[in-house]
């Protein structure tokens, strides 16, 4: 975890291990999650508690209109999760501790039951037999007898998810944006002298969260998907940098050919024509790097939450 953001959730009470963090805080059992690569929240916290729905739409309220910037909120089952964000770690790390106060003072102030209650079915803790368990990235503490509510709601969200539509071209079209936006950042590093792997991980960054935003459904088919329209529009770029110099090399010369005709006569040149391969070459080696350290990313993020045991 960022170091910052790591310091500041250990000074609100939470105990940090890797990227993940958990704690008893302002009297709420809360879990927090951290992804560097998530470009929309890349810190979570989650929030266990027990709400009826007067007072969800109440916390809601209060959450809308105080218009908090980089910053989501939603209920699950099992409490209250804020999303956050700001333009830098450092800037987020300041505001952790005060974003958390606001939440759990919300809370409270609507009367949602804290750390001695099950979270799923609003009971005392110590009515029945409890424990916590690995719900997601979260270790949230539920009554035994309650898992079998929790299995049946994984079950039928897992059904209602098999069962949606895969929107293949949907999703593709938003890889193709995220592509060519990959494609544009590569052409103009590339004019500036460099050859990175960074515009490929924002194309797979931008393309697959578009994926999902156009309606495409998160599955393997979709790593696929993002992975290959960004190898492909990255390999199309270099070709059209290529050709537009050749183009406008030929217009300079006063040689009257279109853009491809020029291309082919300057990939004539046997030394040109190296030049070009090996910078090709690169281009889809650094391609391959930032695709690959998506993968593993894009990977947990289509899993699907299994049944408790």
């Amino acid at each position: 975890m960022n170091k910052k953001l790591a310091a500041a959730l250990a000074q609100c009470g939470f105990e940090v291990t890797n990227n993940a963090a958990r704690g008893v805080v302002q009297g709420f059992e809360m879990n927090a999650a951290y992804n560097a690569l998530d470009n929309s929240t890349p810190l979570t916290v989650h929030i266990s508690c027990y709400t009826d729905d007067e007072a969800k739409r109440r916390i809601c309220d209060v959450f809308r209109a105080e218009a908090i910037k980089f910053t989501k909120y939603s209920f699950t089952p099992y409490g209250f999760e804020l999303g956050l964000n700001d333009w830098t770690a450092g800037r987020l790390a300041e505001r952790i501790g005060a974003l958390i106060k606001f939440a759990t003072d919300t809370l409270k102030a609507n009367g949602a039951a804290g750390i001695d209650c099950c979270p799923v079915c609003g009971k005392p803790l110590a009515e029945s037999a409890s424990k916590p368990y690995a719900i997601g990235d979260a270790q949230i503490t539920v009554h035994d007898s309650c898992i079998g509510d929790i299995n049946k709601l994984i079950e039928s969200e897992n059904i209602d998810f098999e069962n949606a539509p895969n929107n293949y071209l949907k999703g593709f079209l938003g890889a193709l944006i995220g592509g060519v936006a990959g494609a544009a950042l590569s052409v103009c590093i590339y004019i500036m002298g460099f050859i990175s792997s960074i515009a490929a991980i924002i194309a797979v960054l931008l393309g697959s969260f578009l994926y999902k935003k156009f309606g495409g459904k998160p599955t393997i088919m979709m790593i696929v998907i993002v992975s290959v329209t960004t190898l492909v529009c990255m390999v199309v770029s270099i070709y059209a940098t290529y050709i537009t110099a050749a183009a406008i090399s030929a217009a300079q010369l006063g040689l009257v050919m279109s853009p491809f005709e020029a291309f082919g006569i300057v990939m004539s040149d046997a030394e040109f024509a190296k030049g070009f391969y090996a910078d090709l070459g690169m281009l889809v080696l650094f391609t391959v790097i930032g695709i690959g350290l998506m993968i593993f990313d894009m990977y947990k993020g289509i899993q699907r939450q299994k049944t408790i045991k």
